[in-house]
């Protein structure tokens, strides 16, 4: 983790301990700012302060400030919505990509760097498609619908889960058992919530503690690969 000193946040502030005024000429600056702030940890009092103030001066745009272009509108309703560091890495991602495309600053639009953003999202895209219709046709082969009829179908959920986590193709397999582990946990926690008696619960938590497939083969052959 890199240590960043929040001091030099303070020479964005006048004489009498507020911020300067040209900050608010400077929309993107204010975006910059906002997202920034969002980073402080606890006790930085500083970024606090920016975080309220570009908060209050990025809502007060959105309602009077007829000038800002539509794209650059969006983006400060995005980011208001869900800062740059909360948000899913894919869907920053897409997101970027048509507030670029949209975008009429030449400055903001490479347009060489979006087609080749355009691409990669596309083709990482197709990777986790792959995933999925192999995940499926894997959940369709051990038969939950049949075996767990009380069950939920979460598996598009978990797969989404660990996307979040890592979703560069090389993370292929890993997503993939990851998926296939969480399914099987949620059906693990429906049987004891949703199906079982308090002694079937008793002795399926047995057979898993004394690790015999035997007592629980449909669990564990669950998550071959």
């Amino acid at each position: 983790m890199i240590n960043c000193n929040v001091d030099g946040f303070r020479k964005l502030k006048n004489s009498e301990g507020r911020f300067k005024e040209w900050l608010l000429s400077d929309e993107q600056g204010l975006l910059s700012l906002y997202e920034a702030a969002h980073m402080a940890f606890h006790g930085e009092d500083i970024l606090d302060e920016a975080l309220s103030f570009a908060t209050k001066n990025l809502k007060s745009i959105l309602l009077t400030n007829k000038n800002t272009s539509n794209a650059f509108q969006r983006q400060i309703e995005f980011a208001l919505f869900v800062p740059a560091w909360k948000c899913v890495p894919r869907s920053l991602a897409r997101h970027s990509i048509d507030f670029y495309s949209d975008h009429q600053d030449a400055l903001l639009q490479n347009k060489k760097l979006l087609t080749f953003a355009k691409l990669d999202f596309n083709m990482v895209q197709s990777f986790h498609q792959q995933e999925l219709r192999e995940l499926s046709e894997w959940w369709k082969r051990i038969d939950v619908a049949t075996k767990f009829p009380y069950g939920r179908d979460r598996l598009v959920e978990c797969y989404f889960w660990i996307n979040c986590i890592y979703f560069e193709p090389k993370y292929g397999l890993a997503r993939i058992l990851n998926t296939k582990i969480y399914s099987v946990l949620t059906l693990l926690d429906d049987t004891c919530d949703n199906f079982a008696t308090y002694e079937e619960v008793l002795a399926l938590v047995e057979a898993i503690e004394r690790f015999l497939p035997q007592n629980s083969y449909i669990i564990f052959d669950c998550v071959n690969v």
